[in-house]
């Protein structure tokens, strides 16, 4: 849940850029070439061919590069520098003539940064259409900020068509003592920190290793986009590793950020192990939007979003969090699992006018979320109603964590810091709330924890299932049997029983490969049903349902409850 925007301060130029003036720079060349760097070569050479390469970045930051150029360091080598690429060293480039930074030769040439501040870079790419970084491996080999950044500091168009492809980028993180919340592997800024908030159009994330050293390195975000309202637009982030980002004790973002983005797909990407030295509120998720419109979050894995070495203070380490702003946005097939804090968080908070929502989470498992009781419920809805609707339905939440330190366990659903109305059409239908975790009386957490009587939203066909003594807190009344719940008539045609999950509690981590685009389904099979479980045919049809389950098969007439719907 987002507690506090991103701070960049205002400066003249980001440090480590060239001016836009570049003095040193050659005369242009007339058209595209690809050049070659090797630590053997000389920067007097021609640069054109393996055997006349360049020696330094610093040759290739002094050099004007035509239109559609190459520049291709040498495989398995070192070099040691902050690349730049802008409008002096690239005056002319367009997304259908890419611009392309990569490697040649036997492995990934590694670029091992030098450059040092609260706003220093690896690789920058400001303004420059069609810029592609393939195949390199960065590193941070100094007190480096960013890993790679995208940007557009002086363009009054949008910058277009920019790759960040299979690469692996490590070690990036705020400085410490910084009072910038700048930095992070993959930097996605619309808003620049020298004032002018030139748009991006057209980004691409793909089949990336983001991460630090360790659990608990201060490396951190993976991908931290952020705009100026909302104005980085078309972005696809798949395929991506992103892991091991303890970020820094007041860190804020995710794994996964996406801020200012209107049109993005965020999926295939496996997150896990952030936010490990975080202490605050306002930070660590796996997946997060926020004053973002049109997103849609699916087929991702997150777990292990979670303080270590154990919980001492702060909150969220939520799996994917629709967050403050985030309108027309879907979070689908996903799986979280083991997450101090929620699976699914919607904060509903209204951002700089944004009203949030209308958002739906559909077709999700979730399993052992909140083992720390942080945010109170597998899924959260807070801190209002959602003025716009929010749809919740096809998904299953299963929980048989131990909570014996806390004097309640979480909620299926928890609902809110104050009383409202949730926005008209709001639903909550097909979803599977089965609860073994135990609080230190032995009671398993509530389906519903509604303290503030929110109200508005639609309840139907969902099934509830504990062995323990079941309870359902909504306003003023507990309900302790589910015939009392019925009774109340809170919900039309609640289910009770065993859903009969073929294997609950063992989802564990699934085994598949981001970049070939899988899933993890069919991972986790154990949230499938096994023959005569009473969520067989039992939902209620939703309208523009998605079409498939989490198991990506067609969801029928009368579907399943939970996310194996078919």
């Amino acid at each position: 849940m987002r507690a506090k925007a991103l701070v960049l301060a205002t400066v003249p130029v980001v440090v480590g850029l060239l001016p836009v003036t570049a003095g040193t720079a050659q005369a242009a060349p007339a058209a595209a070439a690809s050049y070659y760097v090797s630590p053997s070569g000389s920067d007097s050479n021609t640069g054109l061919s393996a055997g006349q390469a360049w020696k330094t970045i610093a040759k290739v930051n002094s050099t004007v590069f035509g239109q559609g150029s190459t520049v291709s360091f040498e495989g398995g080598r070192s070099f040691s520098g902050c690349l730049v690429f802008n409008s002096a060293n690239v005056p002319v480039s367009s997304a259908s003539v890419p611009f392309t930074v990569t490697s040649y030769g036997t492995g990934r040439a590694t670029v091992s940064s030098t450059c040092t501040g609260d706003y220093s870079s690896a690789v920058t790419a400001d303004n420059v259409s069609g810029f592609r970084l393939e195949d390199v491996k960065v590193v941070n080999g100094s007190t480096t900020a960013a890993g790679v950044l995208l940007e557009n500091q002086d363009g009054t168009s949008a910058t277009r068509g920019l790759t960040v492809s299979d690469s692996d980028i490590s070690g990036f993180g705020t400085p410490a003592g910084s009072g910038s919340s700048f930095g992070g592997q993959i930097m996605v800024l619309g808003y620049a920190v020298n004032g002018h908030s030139g748009p991006l159009d057209n980004v691409v994330i793909r089949n990336n290793a983001l991460h630090g050293a360790g659990v608990t390195s201060a490396a951190g975000p993976g991908v931290y986009g952020w705009g100026s309202g909302v104005n980085i637009t078309n972005v696809t982030v798949e395929g991506n590793t992103v892991y091991n980002l303890g970020m820094s004790a007041k860190g804020t973002g995710a794994g996964i950020t996406g801020d200012g983005w209107d049109g993005a797909v965020i999926q295939h990407n496996a997150v896990h192990d952030v936010g490990a030295n975080v202490t605050s509120c306002g930070g660590a998720s796996g997946i997060e939007t926020y004053t973002s419109n049109n997103v849609t979050v699916r087929y991702n894995e997150v777990y292990n979003v979670q303080p270590s070495p154990a919980f001492t203070a702060g909150c969220d380490w939520d799996g994917i969090d629709l967050d403050g702003g985030t309108t027309h946005s879907v979070a689908e097939y996903n799986y979280t699992h083991h997450n101090a804090g929620s699976g699914l968080l919607a904060y509903t908070s209204t951002v700089d006018s944004r009203v949030w929502g209308p958002n739906t989470f559909r077709y999700n498992i979730s399993e052992n979320d909140d083992w720390a009781k942080i945010q109170g419920g597998l899924m959260d809805v807070v801190p209002s109603a959602p003025k716009n609707a929010l749809n919740v339905y096809g998904n299953t939440f299963f929980t048989n964590v131990a909570q014996t330190g806390k004097s309640s366990g979480s909620a299926c659903f928890d609902f809110g810091y104050a009383a409202g109305t949730w926005g008209a059409g709001s639903l909550i239908a097909d979803n599977i709330c089965s609860m073994g975790n135990k609080d230190q009386y032995g009671r398993p957490g509530p389906f519903y924890y509604n303290a503030y009587g929110q109200t508005g939203m639609t309840l139907s066909h969902n099934l509830y299932y504990t062995a323990g003594s079941p309870s359902w807190r909504w306003g003023g009344t507990t309900y302790s049997t589910f015939a009392a719940w019925q009774a109340a008539g809170v919900e039309t045609s609640p289910v009770w029983g065993d859903p009969l999950l073929a294997s609950p509690g063992a989802g564990g981590t699934c085994s598949w490969t981001p970049p070939a685009g899988t899933g993890p389904q069919p991972c986790p099979q154990a949230y499938t049903l096994k023959s005569g479980s009473p969520a067989a045919g039992s939902g209620t049809p939703v309208a523009d349902n998605g079409g498939t389950d989490y198991y990506r098969a067609a969801v029928p007439a009368a579907p399943n409850i939970g996310a194996d719907a078919a």
